[in-house]
């Protein structure tokens, strides 16, 4: 048996590495300029950074509080990546960030190694490249948290268990894989990371009624390896914390999101269904075009196996109360395979109406660009609306020549120009929105504070929320920063010191209230706090007592 080498070589791996290159570069844009988003990527990179100042990679703390949500993973992987940079506690947002970006371009290239032994490599990869494009994977692959990390591990599971499901040689190396995928998984969002690949093992051997398929994996070795990855963390948590993690991350945490809409954050069945309209663009049309030649092929295994993918995650999740945008995210991968290996069939056999109907299913994508170019150019954020514009100008214009290849009937081309598409928008808009002050309150407010501060003679201030206590204040203040609710102490916990500079929320009032003794007011920022979901004015208060 020969192997490729010299030019063949390269040939074969040009393929993976263009689509390596697509996925950063739809990733990578806005990675640095993106000031750090509430609510909950500021408490993962506050709460990382303290595990890298302690040197504790056991216990998990936001400033003094535990914080046991989720399983140590995403932090590990943070702090690794800040002692790898050489900066320490002090490195900057991005470096934070890459396990995320490094997550969700390892998930791009694992949608394509999934696809291969389904639907042939062309389609795989264009899979790869419409998946890459979205909205959903574009954010999770810039910000702090566990989605795209956990996302990756997923598509490695399942890498596996499309080579067993198919007859494919899977190699010795396949249960170690999957079960170290499990494992690190768990590490990082506890058994989400095993649902999905659960439910379509299962869904799989409930239709075929059969599990012969799966007997490679039920080997002692890799599964002890995973046990012994996954259970010393979780038993040092339990003692560090006398069982009170379990307290956090069941009761607190899954239950609450699985009875009722935690944090207002709850909506209806069938909320996702509609929400994927934009959530899964530019892939929308592609899937429209292909769901009569999916439903055909529904009884072929490669089909069959996407469906027992999407279909039971799908409907846990519709009926789940809690939705948030990025929690369908492990079944798009499969919905983009399915949408483009069947796509050929499909354009060969769809009506005039379906294929209409196709082309208008991409205007939807397109809302969020009108969106932010409106907001920009009323907020007079010129650069900002100069990127808005010109990311819907090359998405149409990418559109334009995907609508010929729709009338052409020619399917990979359509698409690989709507993976351009989408991923010109998305970035365009993820750096827009960068540019756009309104969208970032604390970051106005810490730059009052600074100016503050050095006008008093300190390097940095001393900070104070009173009735403000979104979590970037911390990360931009520091651990130090004492956050007071509204409901709270707040006057008396304004007292005066050097260098102390207060932020304190208007809570609807127009006019301010009467500064603390001690403080007096220098300045006023307005904007809209997106982990609150609401606007809000902050008075920026000097407290260090000499008035």
């Amino acid at each position: 048996m020969t192997h490729a080498s010299g030019p063949r070589a390269i040939l074969s791996a040009g393929p993976w590495l263009a689509l390596l290159l697509f996925a950063l570069l739809a990733f990578v844009p806005g990675i640095a300029s993106l000031p750090v988003t509430d609510r909950d990527e500021a408490r993962f990179v506050q709460a990382s950074r303290q595990m890298v100042e302690s040197g504790d990679f056991i216990d998990i703390r936001f400033q003094d509080e535990a914080r046991h949500k989720k399983p140590v993973g995403i932090y590990w992987l943070q702090s690794a990546a800040v002692l790898a940079s050489g900066q320490g506690p002090g490195a900057e947002l991005w470096v934070y960030r890459l396990p995320s970006l490094i997550g969700a371009t390892l998930a791009v290239l694992l949608v394509a190694a999934v696809g291969t032994p389904l639907f042939g490599r062309p389609a795989a990869l264009a899979a790869a490249a419409v998946f890459a494009a979205g909205l959903v994977i574009g954010g999770e692959a810039r910000i702090a948290k566990t989605d795209a990390a956990l996302l990756a591990t997923i598509l490695a599971a399942q890498a596996v268990l499309v080579r067993l499901y198919l007859g494919r040689p899977a190699g010795r190396a396949a249960p170690f894989v999957f079960w170290l995928a499990i494992a690190a998984g768990t590490l990082i969002k506890g058994p989400i990371g095993p649902m999905v690949p659960a439910l379509t093992a299962l869904t799989l051997c409930l239709l075929d009624r059969n599990t012969g398929w799966l007997r490679p994996l039920r080997s002692a070795v890799p599964i002890l390896l995973a046990l012994l990855v996954t259970l010393p963390w979780f038993l040092a948590i339990t003692l560090r914390s006398n069982g009170t993690f379990w307290l956090g991350s069941v009761a607190t945490d899954l239950l609450p999101k699985i009875a009722s809409g935690q944090e207002g954050k709850g909506a209806p069945p069938g909320s996702y269904l509609v929400g994927l309209w934009f959530a899964f663009w530019p892939a929308t049309p592609l899937l429209v075009l292909a769901v009569p030649a999916i439903w055909r092929a529904r009884r072929d295994a490669a089909t069959r196996f996407c469906l027992a993918w999407v279909i039971p995650v799908w409907l846990l999740y519709e009926a789940i109360p809690t939705k948030l945008i990025h929690y369908t995210l492990p079944v798009f991968p499969a919905l983009a395979l399915l949408a483009v290996a069947h796509l050929p069939t499909a354009l060969a056999t769809a009506s005039r109406p379906l294929r209409i109907a196709a082309a208008v299913s991409f205007l939807p994508g397109l809302a969020p660009g009108i969106a932010i170019l409106g907001y920009a150019a009323t907020t007079e954020s010129r650069a900002a609306a100069w990127l808005a514009g010109a990311g819907l100008a090359g998405a149409a214009l990418a559109a334009t020549f995907a609508l010929r290849s729709l009338a052409a009937s020619r399917p990979y081309r359509l698409a690989v120009l709507l993976a351009l598409s989408g991923a010109l928008l998305h970035a365009s808009l993820i750096l827009a929105v960068a540019r756009m002050p309104v969208f970032w309150p604390t970051e106005a407010a810490m730059a009052l504070a600074a100016e503050t501060a050095a006008l008093n003679g300190c390097a940095r201030p001393r900070m104070l929320g009173l009735g403000y206590t979104e979590p970037s204040l911390v990360w931009r203040g520091g651990r130090d920063t004492r956050l007071y609710p509204a409901s709270g102490p707040g006057t008396d916990a304004a007292r005066p010191g050097p260098c102390v500079v207060a932020v304190s929320l208007r809570d609807g009032r127009s006019n301010p209230h009467a500064p603390p003794k001690g403080c007096r007011l220098v300045g006023t920022v307005a904007g809209f706090a997106i982990g609150a979901g609401r606007p809000v004015t902050l008075d920026i208060l000097d407290c260090h007592g000499d008035q």
